[in-house]
Formats: structure tokens, sequence, C-alpha cells
């Protein structure tokens, strides 16, 4: 044997994938190492052995396999040269392995005869890649579609179950709980399991404060994930069957836990999955909490309606008929006699139509913000001092601003803080009424005796009044009207000493 055919020998036989040399007929003419030791330690015997001088077409064409059978094809169409390459994938797998081949096959021509080069590659390393990518994808696309069935869920009972069962079905985790807060005993209750989980575990325990690992990863917002449960210290159960477990914090609503009875059970993947299902399931019971005390909110607002409406009924039926009649009796008895103290009765019958009048506004009323639309302060508040009781008292505009407003409960705002100016200033108060200057808002400024600065927080509660004249009810209208816009109005001191009111919130004004 000369240099270059032993060097060309020993360099296939040193390649690390199986080459074979088949003549025209298909007959096997040279193997190297990789090639027999395969052969021989996969116990390739008899005819179904591709060894020197057997007929690799032969085998490949009794074989029932397809990708045999396209190997065959593949080789016919070299030989007959259809095609100068080939190349196909299939799986070799063993009693104790998973295993993929790539072969590769060229034609050659020497000396007017046809030959064919093959190459058996081991691609196993790539295929399992690819699985498990796919396996990721198909199961990430699966606990995708469980996602948008569990946001449906309004339930929280409901959520739970769903929430454990797609641990099986999708995420093929058949061993699952999930335990919820309670915050009044302060406690991890047991709210769901699978069959399995109850199968092998039996009744679930309750969790006291820093009694388990379970009750350590709610406390601390943290992911645990144990290989080996029976040597890790802290554990609830010493007896469990539980080898390895996922403990998944569900924020302020518990845990959710995962268990296998094989140690070492979840690689990457399975956790990163379990993340991302435990964050869903963590923003659904969010979501099914916030529309819990929404609806709470609600049902409490109709009860505080219905109850407002029962007193407004109270306050316009079964207090205005006696006053009527008090007021019609009146009226009569002034026309028989002259007397200062029916003039005190027609004062106070009047303060009294005043209450009324007020208490069926905040009761009636109440937050309620009708449609809005632009008001342009000068004209408008002209039109509210028409209706107020002036006195010597004179208003100033100094502003041509526009707000964005229910006229007629504006309206309210600016005639009871004119009349609320007038009873507690002189007769010749001077009212202002101008734009803030850094905040979108505008302010109602007096240049009476202003109110203390203790007294300031009260002038906002129902009934509280400085004067005898006021019902106290006033203020409170007017904060009332102020918040359901959106506003905030505060009180202070004025230029000269006198009370300011800013609102403040208005949003854009315009001149």
């Amino acid at each position: 044997m000369d240099l270059p055919e032993r060097l060309w020998r020993e360099t296939i036989e040193a390649l690390p994938s199986e080459i074979a040399l088949l003549d025209s007929d298909g007959t096997i003419l040279f193997t190297n190492r990789q090639w027999r030791d395969f052969g021989r330690e996969n116990g390739l015997v008899g005819e179904s052995a591709a060894s020197l001088g057997e007929n690799y077409l032969e085998i490949t064409e009794g074989a029932d396999d397809e990708h045999a059978r396209r190997a065959f094809d593949g080789l016919r169409a070299l030989l007959a040269g259809e095609q100068s390459r080939f190349t196909v994938e299939y799986p070799c797998h063993s009693p104790d392995e998973r295993r993929w081949f790539r072969m590769s096959a060229k034609l050659l021509e020497h000396g007017g005869d046809r030959y064919i080069v093959m190459e058996h590659l081991n691609i196993t390393g790539r295929k399992l890649a690819e699985l498990m990518v796919r396996e990721k994808s198909e199961r990430l696309e699966a606990l995708h579609g469980a996602a948008q069935e569990l946001l449906q869920i309004e339930s929280q009972e409901e959520a739970v179950t769903f929430a454990v069962t797609t641990l099986k079905e999708v995420l093929e985790m058949p061993i699952g709980g999930l335990w919820l807060y309670a915050p009044d005993r302060h406690v991890l209750e047991p709210a769901a399991a699978t069959e399995e989980a109850e199968t092998l575990v039996g009744d679930h325990p309750t969790y006291r404060s820093e009694e388990s690992l379970s009750w350590q990863a709610f406390a601390e917002d943290t992911t645990y994930v144990f290989d080996e449960l029976s040597k890790t210290p802290g554990r609830y159960n010493l007896e469990t069957p539980i080898r390895s477990e996922m403990i998944l914090p569900l924020g302020p609503h518990g845990v959710l836990n995962i268990g296998a009875t094989e140690v070492h059970a979840f690689d990457e993947t399975d956790v990163t999955l379990a993340e991302i299902w435990a964050v869903t399931v963590t923003q659904v019971l969010s979501q099914i909490k916030r529309e819990w005390r929404l609806h709470e909110r609600e049902r409490e607002l109709t009860r505080e309606r219905d109850r407002l409406e029962q007193f407004a009924s109270l306050v316009s039926h079964d207090l205005r008929t006696p006053l009527t009649v008090a007021m019609g009796r009146l009226e009569l008895a002034s026309e028989e006699c002259d007397t200062e103290h029916l003039v005190h009765a027609d004062h106070a019958l009047y303060r009294m139509e005043q209450l009324i009048e007020d208490l069926l506004t905040l009761a009636r009323e109440g937050e309620a913000v009708g449609k809005t639309e632009p008001v342009r302060i000068p004209a408008f508040v002209e039109k509210c001092w028409s209706t107020v009781e002036t006195r010597h008292a004179s208003l100033r505009t100094n502003t041509d601003l526009a707000v964005q407003a229910d006229e007629s409960r504006l309206a309210q705002v600016f005639e009871n803080l004119f009349r609320n100016a007038i009873e507690h200033g002189n007769d010749d108060v001077t009212i202002t009424v101008g734009a803030l200057e850094d905040e979108r808002g505008f302010f109602i400024e007096d240049d009476g005796p202003g109110i203390p600065e203790d007294e300031r927080e009260e002038v906002f509660k129902s009934g509280y009044s400085t004067t005898s004249d006021g019902t106290g009810f006033g203020l409170p209208i007017v904060k009332q009207i102020v918040e359901a816009h959106g506003w905030k109005i505060f009180v202070g001191e004025g230029a000269s000493g006198g009370a300011r009111f800013e609102i403040t919130g208005v949003g854009r004004i315009t001149g």
C-alpha cells in the first residue's frame, strides 16, 4: 500500500461519522471504524447487517420502514445518474436511547464505473433540541389559550379550580394545589387541588405563619424549586411522598404548589412555564378582587341612595306639608293682628324652608353631574349674581376664562359661595372671581372678615354655620358639586384678609 492510499484510509477511519463506499450494484466495498463499531454495538448481524460484501440496496428495500424506503429510492436515483447528492434524516432508537441520524450520499465516477460514498452522522443532540423547542412552543401556546379562558372567569372559586386543572391538562403537571391567604386569620388555606394531589397527599393542611416552606415563599414573594424535597429542612410534612416541588407565590393572594414523586422532576422549561402561569393566575385573582370591591361599592352606593331617597321623601312630604300649613296660618294671622312675634315666626319658617331645600339638594342630587359643556365665566357669574339677594355687595370679574362643566350644578357653586360671602361679610362686601395663576382653576374671593385658619376644614361639614341665618349646608353642597366634576376645593385667606375659595383640577382654561 503506497503512502497516499494509507493516509486516505487513516483519514476516513478517524472521521467521527460512519462512512461506507458502495459499488454500482449497491454492494458495500468499504466501511470505516465508526460504521463497524456501530454495527457491533447494536447487534446488526445477518440480513440486517450493513457490512462488507452486503448489498445495502437490498437491505433498505426489504426494510418495513418509511425512511429506509426513502433511502433506497435516493440511492437508486444516484446510481441511475438522476441526481448527484441525496440526504435523509431518520430515527434509529435503541431500547435505552432516542437517536436520530442523517444519511448523506454522493455519486462518484471512476474509470467509467459509478460509486456511492455514504455518510451516517448522529444528529441526536440537534433533534432533541428541536423537539424541546417545539414542545415548549406547543405548551406555551396551550398556556396562552388557558390564560385567555382564565381571564373570562369572574368567580374566585372557579378561577382557582381552573388554575390547578390547567397544571394537569396543559402543563402536564398532575400533582398540584392552590392555597389562598385569609387575612382575618393570617393563614394560607387550601382552596383547590388536582385529583392526583388529593389521592397522593389526602387532606391538605392550613399553613400558619413561618411554619412551612409555602408560607416562606408567600411571605418573601419568591419562587422555590426543590429537586430533592426529602433533603430540604423546614418542610411541613416530614413523611411526604413528594420528592420534587415548586412553590410559586401568587402575590397577596396565596401560593401555587406543584409536586412530583421523582427527584429532579422539573427542568428549566417546567419552571419557566409554571412561573408564567402563576403570574397569570395572580393577575386574574387581583382583577376578580377589584371587581368584587367595585360591586360591593356599587351595592353600598345603591343602599345609600335608597336611604337618601327615603329621607328626601320624608323631608319633601312629611315636613313640607305642615310647613306650608304653618306659613298659610301665619299669613292669615298677620291680617288679624300686628305683632313682632309674627315677624320672628315668619323668619323661622323661612329658614326652615331653606333648610328643607338644601337637604333635598344634598339627598336627591347627591354627587350627580349631568352633561358638561363650555361655560364662559364672566357672563355666567353675572347671571348667577342676579339670582342672589346681594344687598349692597358688589361683584368683580377680572378674567375671561371658560370651563367645561354642568351649567346648572356650577350655578349652585357660585350662588352658594356668593350667599356665604354676603351672609358673613359686611353689607358692602366685594366679591372677586378670577383665574388661578399657577394651576388650572379659578377662585372666588371676598374682602370680608375671612375664615379662621382652625375652622377652614370644618366649613365643609354638613350643619356647620357661624351665623344664625345660615343652614350649614351651603358649603357642603359646593364641595359635593366640585368633587362630582372631578375637581378639588380649598379655602384660604384672600388678598384683603377675607375668605378665598380655590377650585383646582378644572382642566384646560381658555381665554
